[in-house]
Parts: C-alpha cells; sequence; structure tokens
C-alpha cells in the first residue's frame, strides 16, 4: 500500500487541517487536500484502514485553492491554509468547529462566523526560532528537521529583519552549537523588542559584541537577553536569565492599559485581535461597580486589568511566579488597585478565592480545566463562567461537565486570532441562569 497513487475526492477535513478522502474501506488522510478536491494521492503510510497520503497530481482543484506567497509554506509545520483564500479559511474553520461541538459533541450550541484578524500577515508579536548546528529554522511539520527561511509572512519586517541579521552574525561567530532558541517579542503598542538567546552556556564566544551590534543597527531593541536551559526536553526556557542589554522587560499597550512583558510572560501574539477578544469577554461578562471577579490563568494580568475599571475588585490566579510578578507590576504601572494577584495553580486554595465571586474567567492552556476546578465553581454556585479557549477540543469537554453540573450555554464566539493556521479562539458564556438572561449584544 505504501507509495501507492490512487485517484480520489476530498470530502471533509480534520481539526488539523488534513482532507478527508475515502477510497473503499479505506480513510485517507490528505496534507493540504481541500473539499471537494479531486487528486492522485501517494500513500505515504497506511495501518489497517487509515493511511496518510500527499498530493502527487492535482486533477480537479477547489476555487478557493490560491498560490501561496510563502516559498517554504509546503515545507514548514506553521501555517496549514497558506494555500487557502483567506474567507474561505475562516468559514472552513468555523464549520469544523461547529461539527466539533454540535455532530461530535452534541451540545446543541450556536456557532457564530469567526471574526477576521485586523491583520492577516505581519500579526504575530512572538517569534521563536530552534537553533541547531544543521540550520535555523522552524521545524517540518511531525519531524526534527528543520526548514530555513528568508521571510515569514506572520511575522512582522522588523521580526524579519532582526532575525535575519541574527542568523548572520550567530553563523560568522560559530554560535549554532551553543544555542538552542532564538525568541524575538515585538510590541505592537510601543513598538519596542525583546532579543532572547536560549543558550547552553553563558560563556558564549563574542555575545558582548554581536549585542553591541544588535543594538546599534537596531534601535528599538529595548532588551537583550540570555536564558540558561539544561537537558534536552521539550521545555523550551530555563529558570536562570542574564539580561546583557537593557530591561528584563518591554512595554506594550492595549485599550488604554500599559503592561510589561517579560520572557517568559504569556501574551496573545495577535494585538489587535486581542482587544476584539477582550472586548467580547468584557460584554458577556456584563459586570457593574458591584461586580466581584476571579480570574484564573491570569497571566500577566492583561484581562483582570482590562476589565478592572468596570467591576468592583478582580482577583487572578496564575501558576508562573514571573507572570504573577508582571500582573503586579502592571497594575501598579497603571495605578489600577482593585486588581490583585495571587501564585497558585487554578485547582489549589480554589475555595478561598471563590468566596463572594459573581463571574469566574478562565483562560485555560490548551489541555482544558481540571475537572476540579470545574466542580469548585459549581459548588460554590457561580452565577456566570467565562469561558476563553485556544482549543475546541477541550472546549466541547468542559462544556459537557459544566452542561451536566446545571450550566447552560447559547453560543460560542470565535476569534481568527491565528490566520493561516487552522487554530481558532473561541468565548463562551456559561450560565446558573437563563443564558439568554445574561447576555448583552
Amino acid at each position: 500500500m505504501k507509495n501507492q497513487k490512487i485517484e480520489c475526492k476530498c470530502t471533509d477535513m480534520t481539526v488539523d487541517g488534513l482532507g478527508i478522502c475515502k477510497y473503499d474501506s479505506l480513510v485517507i488522510f490528505v496534507k493540504q487536500m481541500l473539499i471537494d478536491e479531486v487528486a492522485i494521492v501517494k500513500i505515504i503510510s497506511h495501518k489497517k484502514n487509515l493511511a496518510y497520503g500527499i498530493i502527487d497530481t492535482m486533477i480537479k482543484p477547489s476555487k478557493y485553492r490560491i498560490a501561496s506567497p510563502c516559498k517554504v509554506a509546503y515545507k514548514c509545520g506553521g501555517c496549514d491554509l497558506r494555500h487557502v483564500d483567506y474567507n474561505y479559511g475562516l468559514k472552513l474553520k468555523r464549520d469544523i468547529l461547529d461539527s466539533t461541538m454540535n455532530k461530535m459533541a452534541k451540545l446543541d450550541v450556536k456557532v457564530k462566523d469567526i471574526t477576521p484578524s485586523p491583520l492577516i500577515d505581519g500579526y504575530r508579536n512572538k517569534v521563536q526560532i530552534p537553533v541547531k548546528e544543521r540550520g535555523i529554522g522552524f521545524y517540518r511539520k511531525n519531524s526534527n528537521d528543520i526548514v530555513e527561511f528568508d521571510k515569514c509572512f506572520v511575522q512582522s519586517e522588523i521580526e524579519n529583519k532582526i532575525l535575519n541579521r541574527l542568523k548572520e552574525l550567530i553563523k560568522e561567530y560559530s554560535l549554532s552549537e551553543y544555542l538552542r532558541h532564538i525568541i524575538i517579542k515585538e510590541s505592537y503598542g510601543t513598538k519596542e523588542v525583546m532579543v532572547a538567546l536560549v543558550t547552553k552556556t553563558f560563556n558564549l564566544p563574542h555575545i558582548n559584541t554581536l549585542v553591541a551590534m544588535m543594538v546599534e543597527e537596531f534601535p528599538m531593541i529595548k532588551s537583550f537577553i540570555l536564558n540558561l536551559k539544561h537537558g534536552d526536553d521539550n521545555v523550551v526556557l530555563g529558570d536562570e536569565e542574564k539580561v546583557l542589554y537593557g530591561s528584563s522587560y518591554i512595554i506594550d499597550s492595549f485599550g488604554g492599559i500599559e503592561v510589561a512583558i517579560s520572557l517568559k510572560s504569556f501574551y496573545q501574539v495577535n494585538h489587535g485581535q486581542m482587544l476584539n477578544l477582550y472586548t467580547k469577554v468584557l460584554n458577556l461578562a456584563n459586570v457593574d461597580s458591584n461586580t466581584k471577579v476571579l480570574d484564573l490563568f491570569s497571566g500577566i494580568g492583561t484581562i483582570s486589568l482590562f476589565m478592572a475599571k468596570h467591576v468592583k475588585e478582580v482577583t487572578g490566579v496564575e501558576i508562573v511566579r514571573e507572570a504573577v510578578d508582571d500582573a503586579k507590576q502592571n497594575a501598579k504601572m497603571n495605578g489600577i488597585t482593585n486588581a490583585k494577584f495571587y501564585l497558585g495553580d487554578a485547582k489549589d486554595g480554589l475555595d478561598k478565592y471563590l468566596l463572594d465571586k459573581d463571574i469566574v474567567i478562565v483562560d485555560p492552556p490548551r489541555k482544558g480545566l481540571n475537572i476540579e476546578v470545574i466542580d469548585k465553581i459549581a459548588q460554590h454556585d457561580i452565577a456566570k463562567v467565562v469561558y476563553v479557549s485556544c482549543n475546541p477540543a477541550t472546549l466541547a469537554r468542559d462544556l459537557q461537565i459544566f452542561k451536566e453540573k446545571g450550566y447552560s450555554f447559547d453560543t460560542i464566539y470565535p476569534y481568527d486570532m491565528f490566520p493561516h493556521t487552522m487554530h481558532v479562539e473561541t468565548v463562551c458564556l456559561l450560565s446558573r441562569l437563563k443564558t439568554k438572561e445574561h447576555i448583552l449584544e
């Protein structure tokens, strides 16, 4: 079966952007194949009734297929939908989201059209690139192979320029063997830039010369950091840092709020869409000056601080110490006194944080919520929960659990936080009352 070529038609797509074809009893998942396309597919792996393939010859392309401007789009594992018309890509992601919620999870919930991103290229404010002796670039999808590139279209122009110059200097000074990753963070509000090298040692040859050259050529660099990472696990950052230039953080601004972003801070990568998303969170929460809010997975406090001026108090809980420190600094920087931040796991000590709270906001990682968190929220009879999710599968799972505990929900609002990818950010209101009574459109 392997290497066999089969003519087939794509009838559906997976949440990962793979086309689904059927050939007799065989289901074939095909990279970069769109619904209704007909192609000769080459089988690259096969197990029982499942196979994976690549397009060998396109017979009938979709009318929504476009030529990608990116030279490495078909090699890099980043942009699953670079070959797709943007508006059709939004519809595709919305339909898959709807299928996940209603056909697979049977939740009976309305899924709104996806809110487009203000920028569809150059939207990312963070670059993270692995460094290997064999090259510097993104990983090929499902591989440790490096795909080198000169320009990434979802990164900003200045990020690409800084990265390309860094690659030149790393090669010139033979630094690849000492490095693990390059990280660049850019503030879209203030235009400040942080550059970080994740290293195997702090003793890098010519590093001071490199930093001096980078800062001179790119005066927007306000922070240059070395991060020491031991071991070869999948965790990118280590615990030790050394600031070689400027500060340990950069400043960004959104919605009238200024925030300090450190190397370990979680911060939404799409600045413009972040504001749209947080505005919807505020809208669904429908708070007033007497409302007490608990913000779980609060990060550097962006949602908490955005809501603070509209409520009586906000309590943020976050497991990353550096993020909590940033959140406290951000509150002080903005003169916000009704937002408090605490270090802790969302499931631990939750009883004390839930006391007297009117609403809970959750924005968990891709694995979703721990069942203990949902249990505690329900036990304290919290009237409203606003759930921000980056993973439809775990969102569907958690909504089902909330439903079993007496919560209702009506609508999911999706946001295109990551254009040209299959990822979608969502927000949903859950209510112990009739949900429509809680919704403020």
